[in-house]
């Protein structure tokens, strides 16, 4: 299989999982609340395929999923989008050109971009909005959807290097 057919089937894989993702995600009453809150499922999609692929796929990907968590359960247009886009580019990058793509460095990003997306969040649709009281939105209900998030992160990150190492070029 050559590298662009690998890389088309790939993407394949990585589309589907991002409807079967948002579908979940987007049911009502389908995934349980915990702890006043539900993971994001989609950003752990976007920086898992950002772990593995190159930074234009990487960034696409992240557009994708920024829009679909912007659409889709987020009163927070545009936050989400930009932020996955440029932080999905510089792992992307960092990945192939300055890092090895292992578990260990794949922890480290991913608790770095959970924890900044969700602080960007909180900022732009708190804190500068002038709420009364944002720390208690933060605490009751933020700081447990970044928990959640960073540990299904895990589960994605073996989904993903599973489609990556079967869909490869190298046989």
């Amino acid at each position: 299989m050559t590298e662009k057919t690998a890389s088309v089937f790939r993407y394949l894989a990585y589309t589907v999982e991002i409807i079967l993702v948002f579908v979940l995600c987007t049911t009502p009453r389908l995934l349980p609340e915990l702890w006043g809150a539900k993971p994001c499922l989609l950003l752990c999609v976007a920086v898992t395929i950002s772990i593995f692929e190159r930074e234009i796929p990487s960034m696409i990907f992240g557009i994708v999923c920024g829009v679909l968590i912007d659409l889709g359960y987020s009163n927070a247009i545009g936050v989400f989008t930009v932020a996955l886009t440029v932080l999905c580019f510089v792992i992307g990058y960092a990945a192939n050109n300055l890092i090895r793509a292992n578990f260990t460095n794949f922890i480290i990003c991913s608790f770095l971009v959970t924890a900044s997306v969700f602080m960007l969040y909180f900022l732009f649709e708190y804190v500068f909005k002038g709420y009364t009281d944002p720390w208690s939105y933060f605490t009751q209900n933020l700081i447990s959807r970044m928990a959640q998030t960073f540990v299904c992160s895990v589960v994605f990150y073996f989904i993903n290097r599973f489609f990556y190492r079967m869909i490869s070029a190298e046989e």
